[in-house]
Formats: structure tokens, C-alpha cells, sequence
């Protein structure tokens, strides 16, 4: 509320000023002997003055009163009206702020306890990974090694049809080669 004592205080110190003014003037007047019959008609004037000025001080004055009684009425209604609501809401907010806080905390700790899990998922899908790269490869060799065997099982039937028709045909003279092979247990 420093707006309206500032306004009195300019108001009372202007009327002051102009009253140093009138009695500085007063002074000068008095000191002037030429000019005491000035004085003298200059004096009822100046004194009407003064009385404007303090009725207008005066009028100031009790607006300014006015203006404080209702300001001071609007500051007790506001606090009247919003200070319990103020005191609820403030204990609203620090039960939602503890509520936050709390939440905050959980999720941090589950972001945490996550993160681990993660990092361990990730090393166990890496090792997943390393163990199915080895398995394709073995899988690999291992299609490999049927194609091979079925070629040369194509290969064995297709030396005993052979053989088969060389045996059927009279034998002039078989090379021993060929008998070891045919010797030997399929």
C-alpha cells in the first residue's frame, strides 16, 4: 500500500513547497521597503491562494482516505475468499508433488532394474545369435555331407548296374581292380 501514503507525501510536500514559496516570497517582500505597498495587495491574493491549496490538500486528503478504506476492504475480502482455498490447494499440490516424486523414484528404479534385464537379454540374444550362425553352419556341412553321400550312393548304383551288365556279359578277363571293388561288403 506505498501508492497511497507516496501520493500524500507528494500532495503535503508540493503544499509545503508552495507555502516555503509564499513565505520565501513574504521575506523578499518584507526586505523591499519600495515594495510593502505590493506586499500589502499581493498578500490578501497570496493568502487566497493558500487557502485553495489547503482546501485542495484537504479534498485530496479524504479522497485518498476513501481510496485506502477501499483498498484495505478489497484486501480483506481477497484474503476472506482465497486464503483458505490458497492453504487447500498449496496442500494439494505438495500431496501430488509427493505423489509424483514417489512415482518418479519407482520408475526410475524400474527403469533400472529394465535396463538390466535388457542388457542381459541383449547378451543372451547375442549368444542365441553366435550359437544359430554355428548351427547354419553345421547344418551347412551337414547338407554337404548328404549331397556327397547321396552322389555317391547315385555313384555305387550306378557302378553295380555296371557291373551288374558286365557280369551278365561272358567275362573274357575282369581286371583285379575292379573284382577288389566288387569283392568288398557295400
Amino acid at each position: 500500500m506505498t501508492v497511497i501514503p507516496g501520493l500524500v507525501r507528494r500532495a503535503a510536500a508540493e503544499a509545503e513547497r508552495q507555502l516555503r514559496e509564499g513565505v520565501g516570497l513574504l521575506v523578499r517582500l518584507g526586505r523591499d521597503l519600495e515594495r510593502s505597498a505590493e506586499l500589502g495587495r499581493l498578500l490578501p491574493a497570496l493568502t487566497e491562494r493558500l487557502k485553495i491549496l489547503e482546501e485542495t490538500v484537504r479534498d485530496q486528503d479524504a479522497e485518498l482516505r476513501r481510496v485506502r478504506a477501499e483498498l484495505d476492504s478489497l484486501v480483506g475480502q481477497l484474503n476472506d475468499r482465497l486464503l483458505p482455498r490458497i492453504d487447500e490447494r498449496m496442500d494439494d499440490a505438495e500431496r501430488d508433488l509427493a505423489a509424483v516424486a514417489t512415482s518418479l523414484i519407482r520408475t526410475g528404479r524400474d527403469t533400472a532394474g529394465n535396463g538390466a534385464r535388457l542388457e542381459a537379454a541383449e547378451r543372451r540374444i547375442g549368444d542365441l545369435r553366435t550359437k544359430i550362425a554355428q548351427l547354419e553352419q553345421r547344418s551347412g556341412l551337414w547338407r554337404d555331407l548328404q549331397s556327397n553321400m547321396a552322389r555317391l550312393g547315385d555313384d555305387l548304383d550306378a557302378m553295380r548296374a555296371r557291373m551288374a551288365l558286365r557280369a551278365a556279359d561272358p567275362p573274357e578277363s575282369t581286371p583285379a581292380t575292379v573284382q577288389n571293388i566288387t569283392d568288398r561288403p557295400a
